[in-house]
């Protein structure tokens, strides 16, 4: 498929957070290889199984997206809320003190990180296509997306990044989650 890239969730890597609470699988890096000190962004399935704090990344702005299982997450000031599936993404500062705890069993979320003043994204449910450079598309379960002439055919937790995803909008009749990523390169 031109344009596009399939990224197959049986070929991640678990890696450990940052801070040791976790482990994150990561979906794709921009640009590939970029580590955790110069990614421009970076897409991750991170799997939460205890309560505890969220890695520091100062000056990178985060979209967390509960996939599975239910959260009682405490970001800065604003006091604690409780995500389940079909929560809004929840926005925050990457310098923000973030502290978490599932409820009930492990929980798994998709996180969307950018670099402030780089890049910058939407993480939501798909509902159809928005302006952006770059379009992530995370299947929740199996689903078969259509892009220009191409189906391909996504399991739960596969990615399908769509580069320049306005010259042949996607169409998909399943569940899928988007991240709708700009470029913001400061001149």
């Amino acid at each position: 498929m031109a344009g596009g890239r399939l990224l197959r969730a049986k070929d991640r890597v678990a890696r450990p957070w940052k801070n040791g609470g976790g482990v994150t699988r990561d979906i794709m890096v921009f640009p590939d290889g970029a580590g955790d000190a110069d990614f421009l962004w970076r897409a991750s399935i991170a799997t939460i199984e205890k309560a505890g704090p969220f890695s520091a990344f100062p000056g990178v702005d985060r979209a967390f997206l509960l996939l599975r299982g239910d959260l009682l997450i405490d970001v800065g000031d604003r006091g604690e809320q409780r995500l389940h599936p079909g929560s809004p993404a929840l926005l925050f500062g990457g310098e923000e003190a973030v502290r978490a705890r599932p409820l009930g069993g492990p929980c798994s979320a998709l996180n969307i990180m950018t670099r402030r003043g780089r890049a910058s994204a939407i993480l939501e449910r798909w509902s159809g296509p928005k302006a952006a450079d770059r379009l992530l598309l995370l299947a929740t379960g199996t689903a078969p997306v259509t892009v220009g002439a191409d189906t391909i055919h996504l399991a739960k937790d596969d990615a399908l990044l769509i580069d320049r995803a306005g010259d042949s909008p996607p169409s998909a009749d399943a569940p899928l989650v988007a991240a709708f990523i700009r470029d913001q390169l400061v001149q």
